[in-house]
């Protein structure tokens, strides 16, 4: 018998309640598992977020900048904040282990619906940007509302799906199973 690829995870103990499986047989993430994992994940990035919003904000007080400038450093950290939180997530989800921080700790993954392989971390960006857009309009008001607003009801869409697919996964093409 062949070795098993380099993607496939050891399978549930014996006797364990898989629920819904995978098309490859792997058992699914529950939605409590999803949720915690970007809890952790958005924890993990908003902190040093918060930390450096405070030194900008701590140098505009302090008469360290003119408003102009305090203005335009709020756009460019806005930017730098857009590329990390995409990035983080593009090249974790992306890599072959399709995990980020979060997910590991959480014994989840996030694969090929098709395949069970790893996505390649275009399909990993499109993914996080279709479950919450306001990580590009976090910097326009209303817009940020209601790309929050969306981003819950994505959030939950695994929920009432029977494959546990959410509105993100079906467009990107994923799923999220246990590898632990």
């Amino acid at each position: 018998m062949p070795p098993p690829p380099p993607w496939s995870w050891p399978s549930m103990p014996a006797g364990a309640a898989a629920g819904p499986l995978s098309r490859q047989g792997i058992p699914l993430a529950e939605w409590w598992q999803r949720l915690v994992a970007i809890i952790i994940d958005i924890v993990i990035l908003d902190v040093p977020k918060l930390i450096l919003m405070a030194l900008v904000m701590g140098a505009a007080m302090s008469g360290g900048f003119y408003v102009t400038t305090f203005g335009v450093s709020f756009v460019v950290l806005g930017i730098v904040f857009v590329v990390v939180d995409i990035g983080y997530f593009a090249l974790m989800n992306g890599s072959s282990s399709g995990q980020t921080l979060g997910q590991i700790l959480l014994g989840i993954a996030v694969r090929d619906a098709t395949t069970g392989g790893a996505v390649e971390p275009k399909r990993a960006g499109l993914r996080i940007v279709v479950l919450a857009p306001g990580i590009l309009l976090s910097w326009i008001p209303i817009l940020a509302m209601l790309a929050d607003l969306y981003t819950i009801v994505a959030a939950l869409s695994p929920l009432w799906d029977p494959e546990r697919r959410g509105f993100h996964d079906k467009i990107a093409n994923t799923d999220v199973v246990k590898v632990r």
